[in-house]
């Protein structure tokens, strides 16, 4: 962010300190507003690809300038290059709704540089497009079985009333008072406010129309946060893709925060800079807004006063007028401390360094004071991840076990839901939303006991008294219990005897037999013995996307295993491809021969195949792209022979 406000500075003519001075202004805006320090420190994946916004955006406006500038093809192929593999980074740090927020404010940032330049705007979408494509390439390995995934997964059947939403219109009085009614996402600091006045107002005529583009997509992207209590959003979940696949629009305040970082970097900047002499009655009607605007503040601190003591003397529970007046009198301190520099601004302070010092530090105290507390993580002994009683017991089972199983764990392990993970155990209990719709379907169909028995859960993790028939405690601690399952099903097991249909309802019923019998998709038929002495499954590998199962049986029998099926997972039979059937609606099915042999389920998509070979293909391209300019160079350099 600070390459980019810098790079931007010198663009507008000013020189390397103004330049500077807009570089820090940008980075620290954009870098510590509301929106980044508070909304993604919780779920890293949108921090990690917020992170590279600021890289794709000063590497697409380096590519726009050198075509802007004139600069031959060999010269613009290495930043288009650099471009494409900032594009693909964004896309490989795996938030999808955060990256199509990147990808388009490029489209509409290098759209816009087209425009401007007419002559050229040609040249400037065929290289803006290709900085795309590389990207594409590039990241397609993650992207295609993304896409894939989403498309079989609970996402894909979201409706216009699930994904928007977004935050409630009352929020917006956090732009002033954060935290007043939760989170602070639209908070960019008072004295951004004040520089984005100031790039409104003081910017000459050859910033106006830079100014107003970013000015309209901090304003879209403040409307569209607020999801379907404004008539934006209805709008872009019609028209614009990838809008109605992703919930919790709030999260396009990324592009309001950015967009707010820059407008401030072009406030320092107009503020840094000799006024002409045309521009000093604009100057003027500048200030006396802003006296203005401290002199209806002031008049509001008596109200907040009046109200707050009114409410107190009545004995009020809440007195949210309290609440309001310890945010605004911060907000109050910080403006006059913004006014006080502006006042001093004909003394020159804005263009020496020390000057330019003290306003990124006024800036940074206005802004740190409020989110400086999302920043900090507690150091203790322990971490949320510090195994407890119960997950040294269920690891203990785990490696006297020669055959693998399953837990439920109702999310009651340290570190919550998806703690198993960290563990090493597997768990049936998840809090993700992105899970294969099939699934989630046939969990709601069948009893949970039923669904348990069929996951190969063994061990099952509660609060409450389970015991009885089917539950025995093995273990408790700290109110936590332990049971292990009376009959849970192997990992891998052999059928003899099929059912045919798509109702789930036949596994429910109590008569089924499960451990003998398996239920098939109408129109596959089987030719199966009757099983014997002598048939056994036994795990012999597993781990993540593979298992591997020794098999014996007298008759041709069917392999069930207890993993979810999906087109992506490829079987082997003693090395040779095998048919992968779906069985008892969700689950692996391999049908086995007479003798012994040794089954391989690997989970390989055909996505990730190909989009493998299309990165391949894009890291070649990127190379060339990266070499071309010395290659070029090579090529015309002189011998010592000639």
């Amino acid at each position: 962010a600070y390459l980019l406000g810098r790079r931007w500075g010198r663009r507008a003519g000013a020189s390397w300190k103004s330049a500077r001075l807009m570089g820090v202004v940008v980075s620290l805006v954009f870098t510590y507003s509301g929106y980044l320090t508070g909304f993604p420190v919780q779920q890293m994946t949108i921090l990690l690809v917020a992170a590279w916004l600021p890289w794709v955006m000063w590497l697409l406006s380096r590519t726009l300038d050198g075509v802007a500038d004139g600069l031959p093809l060999r010269r613009t192929l290495p930043r288009l290059a650099w471009t494409g593999g900032a594009f693909a980074m964004a896309v490989l740090a795996g938030h999808p709704q955060t990256t199509m927020y990147v990808v388009y404010l490029s489209v509409v940032y290098g759209l816009f540089r087209a425009l401007e330049a007419r002559r050229r705007a040609w040249p400037m979408l065929a290289h803006g497009a290709g900085s795309l494509a590389l990207g594409g390439l590039l990241s397609a390995a993650q992207w295609l079985p993304t896409l894939e995934f989403i498309g079989r997964s609970l996402r894909a059947e979201l409706g216009f009333e699930a994904v928007s939403a977004g935050l409630p219109l009352n929020e917006l009085v956090s732009v002033l008072y954060p935290g007043y009614f939760g989170g602070s996402p639209e908070y960019v600091g008072v004295f951004s406010l004040v520089l984005i006045a100031a790039a409104l107002s003081l910017s000459p005529s050859s910033l106006r129309r830079t100014i107003r583009f970013w000015l309209g997509v901090g304003l879209a992207a403040m409307v569209l946060a607020f999801g379907r209590n404004t008539f934006l959003y209805p709008l872009a979940y019609l028209t614009l893709p990838g809008f109605g696949a992703v919930r919790q629009q709030e999260r396009v305040f990324l592009l309001y925060a950015f967009a707010a970082a820059v407008l401030s970097g072009y406030g320092a900047l107009a503020l840094s800079r000799p006024l002409p002499k045309r521009m000093r009655r604009r100057w003027a009607q500048f200030l006396r807004g802003l006296r203005w605007a401290g002199g209806v503040a002031l008049a509001l601190t008596g109200l907040y006063i009046y109200g707050a003591t009114v409410a107190a003397a009545r004995g009020d529970a809440v007195n949210l007028f309290v609440g309001v007046l310890r945010h605004h009198i911060f907000g109050l301190v910080i403006f006059g401390g913004s006014l006080l520099l502006l006042t001093l601004r004909p003394r020159r302070i804005w263009r020496r360094g020390w000057g330019m010092a003290l306003a990124a530090g006024w800036l940074a105290f206005n802004l740190f004071t409020i989110n400086w507390q999302f920043n900090l993580e507690a150091r203790s002994p322990e971490t949320p991840f510090t195994p407890d009683g119960v997950v040294q017991f269920l690891r203990a089972q785990r490696e006297a076990s020669a055959e693998p199983f399953r837990i439920a764990s109702n999310g009651l392990l340290p570190g919550g839901h998806n703690a198993a993970a960290v563990f090493g155990l597997e768990d049936t209990t998840g809090n993700t939303p992105l899970q294969l719709a099939a699934t989630a379907r046939f969990a709601e169909a069948i009893p949970s006991w039923r669904y348990g028995q069929l996951m190969n859960v063994r061990y099952v993790v509660d609060e409450r008294a389970l015991d009885g028939p089917g539950f025995v405690r093995r273990f408790e601690a700290g109110g936590v219990k332990v049971y292990e399952v009376s009959d849970p099903f192997p990992r891998a097991r052999l059928v003899y005897r099929t059912l045919n249909g798509e109702e789930v309802s036949a596994l429910a019923a109590e008569e089924t037999d499960l451990r003998t019998t398996a239920l098939l998709p109408p129109g596959v038929s089987l030719s199966l013995g009757a099983g014997g002495e002598g048939a056994s499954a036994r795990v012999a590998a597993n781990h993540a996307g593979f298992l591997s199962v020794a098999v014996e049986t007298p008759e041709a029998g069917l392999l069930v295993l207890s993993n979810i099926y999906d087109p992506g997972w490829r079987a082997t039979l003693d090395g040779r491809p095998a048919r992968l059937y779906r069985v008892n609606g969700v689950f692996q099915g391999v049908a086995i021969p007479a003798g012994a042999h040794r089954v391989t389920v690997r989970y390989m998509p055909a996505s990730f195949v190909w989009g493998s070979v299309l990165s391949l293909a894009g890291l070649a391209g990127l190379v060339f792209g990266v070499m071309s300019e010395k290659l070029r160079v090579k090529k015309t350099t002189p011998t010592l022979n000639s």
